[in-house]
């Protein structure tokens, strides 16, 4: 296993979330959408460094993005890899928007009780912008989800937990 990680996560709702699971967020390098994480998983050649890329299933995907295969898929989340690399992909399905409602539905959540809509283009709005990783109200959900152990928060902290220490 490399020494080292780094985490590409697409947006900065996704951003929050995977530093909700490290202890370390110098690992983690704010991407700018699915291109740029892209870019950043096909430039980095090193067999010192882990990389994984967290990316919504949109649609359009880069033509490298394509050419990883699916290790894993449970709870609104899939695991891929590049064999024979140190590359990783996760996939949030559809997007962190139909993730977390689907995950708050699992375990009686309403998002309405942490300033949320639960429509998923309101919600996806408001999970656009820079300041949701510091949001005390999405910090509060996303520790609720965890802790009232909604299925897509205890699979993505198994994955990572292979890589990273997780809290």
């Amino acid at each position: 296993m490399p020494d080292r990680i780094r985490l590409y996560p697409e947006c900065h709702a996704d951003t929050a979330l995977i530093t909700y699971f490290s202890t370390n967020p110098l690992i983690i390098e704010h991407a700018a959408g699915i291109n740029e994480v892209s870019k950043a998983l096909e430039t980095v050649k090193s067999d010192a460094v882990t990389l994984i890329g967290i990316i919504d299933n949109d649609k359009h995907k880069p033509r490298y993005l394509r050419t990883f295969q699916t290790i894993e898929e449970a709870d609104k989340v899939c695991f891929r890899h590049i064999p024979e690399s140190n590359q990783y992909l996760i996939v949030i399905d559809k997007a962190i928007e139909t993730f977390l409602l689907w995950n708050a539905n699992q375990v009686d959540l309403n998002l309405a009780d942490y300033g949320f809509a639960a429509d998923v283009r309101i919600l996806g709005a408001k999970l656009k912008s820079q300041s949701i990783e510091t949001d005390s109200n999405y910090l509060r959900l996303l520790t609720d989800l965890h802790t009232r152990q909604a299925p897509g928060f205890l699979t993505l902290e198994r994955i990572l937990n292979d890589f990273i220490p997780v809290n």
